[in-house]
């Protein structure tokens, strides 16, 4: 039989778990801090009260006094517990404390596949990540995976961004237009603007083979003339000083409109991955000019087990260096006819999560599919030293 009693009890070990669940989320999910002092102290207030009350004190002064031990408790647990990476560096700015003169290829960057795919058509097949380039970018993620088409629009001729033959779109609803990289540029530039220290990089592929290469270099040069400073345009690997506040220009086809070294970007040419063989080193590598190198895994025809085991040979033997870039895709369309992306990152994204990240270990560019912030984390803290 429910009584009154019964159900004030309920309600009140309710309130209760409530309040504990609430200090359990403000740590973990909003201070970002793993920190259980909220969970000690309600044993510790609990036992405090009883023995309180047990000498003779009023149960209202008893609770009052442990109240004050617990936050006494709490305040000297914040004081003395180490710093922890997470709480010290912002996923906004953490390339603030990277020396200047470090260059670009010999750092940690979390990088994301196939970016503009938040909305896009035929989603189960071609989705790749679930946050806009604009929340990425506040995950802390660096390397932004951009492929074009052009487009005829309004009489004249217009970059667009598509994932093979399904086209990105603003929003998830049926009627969204197209996505266009004047409009992931205006998200970059405002991040840009707000956190100068940082540097984004942004690797142009011509997705559709149809396309004139030359008209494509040609409708990309305007847009970037519109701002030329927040641009960084050589096809040389930068210091980390040398691009702060700028976008990184990167190209995965060849300068067709022959404008130059200082003006092409940083060559970003590998030949297709596509082949299911498994190999005991999945990467390659190829000229970004005649000083300095590219590496690359992208296994994306790999079935789960072997793109997890091929990533991990890129981590355990990063190839990052001041001479050579190292892209490690973490993404996989699978051994089927139709891929899944999503499920696939599931598992993929997990391992990545529990990998051993050693700190001041350069990995190179770590590109994920439907990247979480947890992630970005665990690769950019990489660029620093534990805090003693």
């Amino acid at each position: 039989m429910i009584t009154t009693a019964t159900i004030l009890s309920g309600v009140a070990q309710g309130l209760i778990w409530a309040i504990l669940t609430l200090g359990v989320y403000l740590t973990f999910r909003i201070l970002d801090i793993a920190d259980l002092t909220v969970e000690g102290t309600f044993p510790l207030g609990a036992a405090v009260t009883v023995v309180l009350i047990n000498t003779g004190m009023s149960p209202a002064m008893a609770m009052l006094c442990a109240l004050l031990v617990c936050m006494v408790l709490s305040v000297f647990a914040g004081i003395t517990a180490p710093p922890a990476m997470a709480a010290n560096i912002s996923s906004t700015d953490w390339m603030e404390t990277v020396p200047d003169e470090t260059k670009l290829s010999n750092m940690s960057i979390p990088g994301t596949h196939d970016s503009c795919t938040q909305y896009v058509d035929m989603r189960y097949i071609f989705q790749c990540q679930d946050a806009s380039v604009a929340t990425q970018l506040i995950y802390g993620y660096r390397y932004l995976d951009m492929r074009l088409v052009l487009e005829q629009k309004h009489d004249q001729q217009t970059l667009v961004l598509k994932h093979s033959i399904a086209r990105c779109k603003t929003s998830n609803s049926p009627f969204a237009g197209t996505l266009t990289l004047d409009d992931v540029l205006r998200d970059v530039s405002a991040f840009l603007g707000a956190h100068p220290t940082e540097t984004v990089i942004l690797c142009m592929k011509a997705e559709n083979s149809k396309d004139d290469v030359a008209e494509i270099q040609k409708v990309l040069y305007e847009t970037i003339d519109k701002d030329p400073e927040r641009w960084y345009l050589k096809n040389e690997i930068p210091t980390l000083g040398e691009v702060r506040g700028k976008i990184v220009l990167a190209t995965r086809f060849d300068d067709k409109l022959t404008v130059g070294s200082e003006r092409c970007g940083l060559y970003f040419g590998w030949a297709d991955q596509g082949d299911r063989t498994v190999l005991d080193d999945p990467t390659a590598s190829s000229a970004i000019n005649g000083r300095e190198t590219l590496c690359v895994q992208d296994r994306y025809n790999y079935d789960t087990d072997d793109k997890i085991s091929a990533i991990r040979t890129c981590l355990d033997n990063s190839q990052a260096a001041e001479d050579t870039f190292f892209l490690n895709f973490t993404s996989t369309s699978g051994s089927g006819k139709i891929g899944h992306p999503k499920e696939y990152a599931k598992r993929i994204n997990l391992d990545l999560y529990d990998y051993d990240w050693q700190a001041g270990t350069a990995y190179g560019v770590v590109i994920v599919d439907f990247a979480p912030k947890k992630i970005a984390e665990k690769i950019y803290q990489t660029n620093f030293q534990p805090a003693q």
